[in-house]
């Protein structure tokens, strides 16, 4: 029976490969070249690309606190039961208090200078349910400022406060 034979006959059924000289079988490969082309590519262009963000990010002094920038660092604390311990988070009202709530910082004349968000809530040593706060940015240069986390309302620090970490915002 001829190839063209087995191929017309065997429609549906699996056959071995066709024999170019009866020693090697021949088998269909595509592009080879393509998909490792397409690989090196790949890898080219993420490698490149997180290079140029690198460096845009570099030159622009982002990330890096930039001259004229502090971060600020404190604690928000919900009051709460005594004897509570573990993870926590704010409730009823203050439900929008919870790890990774917006947490906005203002400069001396009412203006958005930074945001962050708290950390995970825990219970502290005094049974009130602790968040730490990290506002990376916030500009030097004002007088003083104010801090609101969630749409509580701002509290009011001096220009130290926010520099040495002794924030402490309480809520409830």
């Amino acid at each position: 029976m001829s190839d063209e034979t087995l191929a017309e006959s065997s429609v549906g059924v699996a056959s071995s490969p066709a024999v170019s000289d009866g020693s090697e079988p021949l088998r269909k490969r595509g592009f080879p070249g393509f998909r490792g082309a397409l690989v090196v590519a790949a890898v080219l262009g993420l490698v490149g690309g997180s290079g140029a963000v690198a460096l845009a990010w570099g030159l622009s002094g982002a990330g890096d606190g930039g001259a004229g920038t502090f971060t600020l660092v404190g604690r928000v604390r919900i009051a709460s039961g005594p004897g509570l311990t573990g993870g926590c988070s704010g409730s009823g009202p203050l439900s929008d208090v919870d790890k990774g709530a917006l947490v906005t910082v203002y400069d001396s004349e009412g203006l958005v200078v930074a945001t962050g968000t708290p950390g995970a809530g825990a219970y502290d040593e005094a049974a009130a349910c602790t968040f730490p706060v990290i506002v990376r940015d916030v500009p030097d240069d004002s007088k003083s400022y104010a801090v609101r986390v969630g749409w509580h309302s701002r509290e009011d620090i001096t220009n130290e406060v926010a520099r040495t970490g002794e924030l402490v915002q309480t809520l409830g």
